[in-house]
């Protein structure tokens, strides 16, 4: 972990060095849901990839819900941090990540028996439904692993570290292409197969 105290030096340059990793960080964001959509509509067909539209609203309601979470936490921190009080920080890491530990726990067990009737509530059309809920509920299983990365990459982010976080965004997003062509464009199996590989990336 690289930490940078930002509260010395120019702020312009430690604004610049900070901010480029975050930009990158979004595209490769964007990048990661784009190639799963991408690779789905062009190996599984059409059903899937209607399958992995209708199950985006819920599953960006609870990726935002935790990134919100964890920026407010990542506030937090960066205040102990400037103000020096390591202890304090540390104690707040703790915090946050034992939060996320029950919280996703019982995010990832209510979305295996609201996924459906969400789905529903949203009017997706019975011919991709199965789809899509199989889908979201992997994605919802996974939650923990989103939140234990956006938890660790707002802890570093607080401490002036905005670039390791970006490196295992993008290892991740490649990996995730890579898996999907693998296992979807080349083997052929299916939507179940785009959500593992995204859960596992």
């Amino acid at each position: 972990m690289a930490a940078s105290d930002m509260t010395k030096g120019s702020i312009m340059g430690h604004l610049v060095r900070y901010s480029i990793p975050l930009i990158l960080g979004n595209l490769f964001q964007l990048a990661y849901n784009a190639v799963d959509s991408m690779i789905a509509g062009r190996f599984i067909g059409k059903e899937a990839l209607a399958a992995l539209g209708t199950a985006g609203p819920v599953m960006n309601i609870i990726i935002l819900g935790i990134s919100g979470i964890c920026m407010g936490a990542g506030v937090l921190m960066s205040g102990f941090f400037g103000a020096g009080s390591l202890e304090e920080l540390k104690k707040e890491l703790s915090t946050t990540l034992l939060f996320g530990l029950y919280f996703t726990i019982g995010v990832a067990v209510c979305g295996l028996f609201l996924a459906r009737p969400l789905l529903v509530l949203l009017q997706v059309p019975e011919g991709v439904l199965d789809r899509a809920c199989i889908y979201l509920k992997i994605i919802i299983l996974g939650s923990p692993f989103t939140y234990f990365y956006n938890a660790l990459a707002a802890a570093l982010k607080s401490v002036g570290d905005s670039r390791t976080p970006v490196r295992f965004l993008i290892f991740a997003s490649l990996l995730n292409a890579a898996l999907d062509l693998v296992f979807i464009g080349q083997l052929g199996f299916g939507i179940v197969c785009s959500a593992v590989t995204t859960v596992v990336a």
